[in-house]
């Protein structure tokens, strides 16, 4: 049994078909997210490594040329560039597109770990980065408050940034700028020289005292206990009291006969204002994947909360808002999408002046949209002004298919032929050549799948989402519309659609005069044709 015939003789099979997919078509868009572009990986990795009160050109010599040296002979690298500042070398690495980013980083860690031995010994661990649209801030925020900056930083981190941390789709929370502590000791040299006590002796027996570390275990009968010596800093006085040299004579000199112990303030390599005002910065980063519309009026949703309950005392600024051009673009793309739809079904209606076809299309077209949703959220994409445009565009042709299954319908009703016969017939009739037509417009943006890089990855969105939706136009056209055609159209309607084909006869009569002429003036034509 063909399709059609299946359709018009099952019509409660495909009512339950259609509800159906319209469930699925509901839930896949519930479920999808939404960006302003694609998620892509960018085929860049930058490593960090950072070494603390060097010079840029120490750190050139002797952590960024060995890095690069090492790294070089890892496969596909297109560019490397390399940053040595204060404190910290840069070198970003930029793979040709294609590379599996894992496997790419992998195998620089691999290769830095061959030479991590020959790295300085104060060197903190090479850090391997990737870097990925998803991981930039959804909205940030200039926190300004009454309070002092560190108890505003401490507010932000310790109540803040847990409360988001759990509102659904967001993945971290980063606050920049306020007041950060740390215990100073500051030195008093004269006292050092006078007891020949070596600056390096100093910094090595503080850090070797503030130290946790396993010790070991006991083992009694059947249980075995572990021990932990938990050594760190927990007041100024502890660090006062410790001894730093001893002499032959019993005499112990410590910390605080030769330093100056002190809480205070890391020191400040920047600052961040907002309305001329010290600002502490407030940065939340979606989950891949993630609406990030929702996500972003959660987020402000639980901000306006706060800051109510602390009486304005604590004011949040908004700086950006990544939902605001995302709402911006798609709103233009889904509005450009309904009134493509809406003009349309007008112009059906305009031609056929009949509101039985009329509405197999208006049907047709939405059933089509929503059915492309569950092979977009199958296909792992997300909603962006690629996949939106995409659909924009298919718009236009889900009705093609409808139209030809729907004139084919017609032309078996004029010819005396039952509802239900004409709906089978007509529909079987044209079934191979709108399969055809379908594939064959598929066709035309089959090469964008083979696009490389970030063309590749912008347009493979595009494509497949157009070639869903003619897939489910093909489908609709082939199963709903012949079921609805057996139910809705009438013979006695043909009259209407006559009339409506004489509203045309001059337009068609003007056609054919020019037909005419163009086909006993051949030469003439292809020249003007040139």
């Amino acid at each position: 049994m063909k399709i059609p015939d299946f359709s018009v003789k099952k019509r409660i099979t495909i009512l339950m078909l259609t509800v159906l997919i319209l469930l699925l078509g509901g839930i896949a868009l519930s479920k999808l997210g939404l960006e302003m572009l694609p998620d892509m990986d960018y085929p860049v990795i930058s490593i960090i490594t950072g070494y603390q009160g060097t010079a840029p050109e120490d750190i050139e010599e002797s952590v960024t040329k060995p890095i690069e040296t090492a790294i070089a002979t890892v496969k596909n690298i297109k560019t490397l560039k390399s940053e040595s500042m204060e404190d910290v070398s840069l070198i970003t690495v930029e793979f040709e597109w294609g590379t599996n980013l894992d496997f790419a980083a992998q195998d620089l860690r691999d290769a830095i770990d061959q030479i991590a031995d020959y790295l300085p010994r104060d060197v903190s661990r090479p850090l391997v980065m990737k870097y990925n649209l998803s991981q930039m801030p959804v909205i940030m925020y200039g926190v300004i408050s009454e309070n002092d900056q560190y108890e505003l930083r401490k507010y932000l981190e310790d109540e803040i940034s847990n409360r988001l941390k759990h509102l659904e789709g967001v993945a971290s929370v980063m606050v920049y700028g306020g007041e950060i502590p740390e215990k100073q000791i500051i030195v008093d040299k004269q006292r050092l020289e006078f007891f020949r006590i070596p600056i390096n002796d100093v910094v090595n027996i503080l850090a070797a005292s503030n130290l946790n570390s396993s010790t070991g275990h006991i083992q009694e009968r059947q249980t075995e206990y572990y021990l932990r010596t938990i050594a760190e800093f927990e007041e100024i006085s502890e660090i006062c009291e410790l001894p730093v040299k001893t002499f032959q004579d019993g005499t112990v000199i410590k910390i605080g006969d030769i330093a100056r112990v002190e809480d205070g303030f890391k020191e400040k390599r920047y600052h961040l204002r907002t309305n001329r005002k010290p600002t502490t910065m407030l940065m939340v980063s979606k989950e891949s994947g993630a609406n990030a519309l929702k996500v972003a009026d959660r987020i402000k949703e639980t901000i306006h909360n706060l800051e109510a309950t602390s009486n304005n005392k604590i004011q949040y600024l908004e700086i950006f808002d990544m939902g605001k051009p995302i709402r911006t673009v798609t709103q233009g793309t889904v509005s450009n999408l309904i009134i493509g739809g809406i003009l349309a079904v007008l112009v059906m209606f305009l031609f056929l002046r009949n509101w039985r076809p009329t509405l197999a299309i208006s049907l047709a077209i939405p059933i089509s949209v929503i059915a492309t949703f569950v092979p977009i959220y199958l296909a792992r994409f997300s909603l962006n002004i690629m996949t939106l445009g995409g659909l924009a565009l298919g718009v236009g042709m889900l009705v093609d298919n409808s139209i030809v299954v729907i004139e084919n319908i017609y032309r078996h009703l004029e010819m005396g032929k039952s509802k239900l016969a004409a709906a089978s017939e007509g529909a079987n009739e044209v079934a191979m050549a709108i399969t055809a037509s379908t594939l064959t417009t598929i066709a035309v943006f089959f090469p964008m799948l083979l696009s490389e890089g970030m063309t590749g990855i912008l347009v493979r969105g595009l494509a497949l989402t157009v070639a869903f939706s003619l897939f489910a136009s093909l489908f609709v056209s082939l199963t709903i519309v012949p079921a609805m055609a057996s139910v809705i159209f009438q013979v006695k309607n043909i009259k209407v659609k006559k009339r409506s084909i004489q509203m045309f006869d001059g337009i068609r009569k003007r056609y054919l005069v020019a037909l005419d002429w163009v086909l006993s003036h051949r030469k003439q034509t292809v020249f003007l044709v040139l």
